[in-house]
């Protein structure tokens, strides 16, 4: 990976309509990376080197994050910097400071946000899929999964009511249909976030606190009645790993949310090929990514499954945190003339 191409992705990170505490410093990065000689890029090159399988979208929101674990207070005193003058010259002074351990962390991290509300549009394809297409013993897992919150939601009728009115559908709101599930899996790289590394993650904003909070806050509800779920650390770039597990636990479906957008182009299609390839029939996957990798607001909904080659592109969500409305893409009414989704006529 070249300067140029960390220097363009923080550009248009920087860009992002909605600013919730990272866009001003995704712009001080494209800014700061204009030296190239700079204490800025030669840190963000030792990160490029050491995760080569890794986008540069998302080496600039983990280099972000781990500044923001190694330096506490960083991001509010770079913002307070009177010039982007001033706000370069402490940047480079920071990344100098704390150079290896921000290394270390890009090294063994990932982007680890926890969206609360990422588990409304799964739930509702599995819901309407499952309806009438479960085998016996229907095993999910979440790939990437984080902190795993999301498989640990699903089924959760409470959790779903507490947020699916904040979320219109081309029918309006969708009513809550149990996906006919026997065994959950949460799967990641080692080592898996606790919750301390997932509040890094969230940006400094008002905006980001109240997120968080509301993640807090649900995790309390599941802890005394959510889905049990069991982790396994799985890399998903180690191709060999990732069959093995999905064949050793006969897995039948599984979930991608915000996870393709980590990796470069080549890789994303090898993770994708390589679920499809060792899901037992029938087959389902279930895929969001955001738009642009995170540029734009929004996420796009695609849905794999065995009756076609090609993914369903099923919907795009207006705010990645799954607030806002539903679009209907090109394949929306095919799919859910096929599994059709029930709505509440009276919401």
């Amino acid at each position: 990976m070249k300067i140029e191409e960390l220097r363009a992705a923080a550009e248009r990170l920087g860009t992002h309509p909605q600013d919730h505490g990272w866009r001003e410093f995704f712009r001080l990065v494209g800014h700061g990376l204009g030296d190239p000689a700079g204490d800025l890029a030669d840190v963000l090159m030792r990160c490029a080197r050491r995760r080569p399988a890794h986008s540069a979208s998302h080496l600039i929101n983990l280099f972000g994050i781990s500044l923001k674990s190694a330096s506490p207070g960083a991001l509010p005193l770079l913002y307070s910097q009177a010039t982007p003058a001033d706000q370069a010259v402490l940047l480079n002074r920071l990344v100098r400071e704390r150079a290896d351990e921000i290394v270390r962390t890009v090294e063994a991290r990932c982007n680890s946000f926890t969206g609360t509300r990422r588990f409304l549009v799964p739930q509702v394809v599995l819901g309407a899929y499952f309806s009438k297409n479960a085998p016996d013993d229907l095993c999910f897992a979440d790939f990437g999964t984080g902190l795993g919150i999301m498989p640990r939601q699903l089924n959760s009728s409470r959790i779903f009511a507490a947020f699916n009115a904040d979320l219109r559908w081309p029918g309006g709101s969708p009513d809550f249909q149990v996906a006919p599930i026997s065994r959950t899996f949460g799967v990641d790289r080692s080592p898996l976030p606790d919750l301390q590394w997932v509040r890094e993650c969230y940006g400094t904003s008002a905006y980001y606190d109240k997120l968080f909070n509301e993640l807090t806050s649900t995790l309390e509800i599941l802890e005394a009645d959510g889905n049990p779920v069991d982790f396994v650390e799985v890399d998903l770039l180690d191709t060999d790993s990732l069959m093995r597990f999905l064949r050793d636990h006969s897995i039948h479906a599984g979930n991608l949310s915000y996870v393709l957008y980590e990796m470069a182009e080549d890789r994303r299609r090898q993770i994708v090929d390589t679920i499809r390839e060792g899901l037992r029939p029938p087959g389902l996957l279930i895929v969001t990514e955001p738009h642009a990798e995170l540029s734009r607001q929004g996420c796009d909904v695609l849905v794999y499954c065995a009756d076609r080659p090609a993914p369903y592109r099923l919907c795009s969500v207006s705010d990645g945190h799954f607030t806002g409305e539903v679009t209907a893409l090109e394949d929306y009414e095919e799919f859910t003339e096929k599994y059709p989704i029930p709505y509440d006529l009276a919401a």
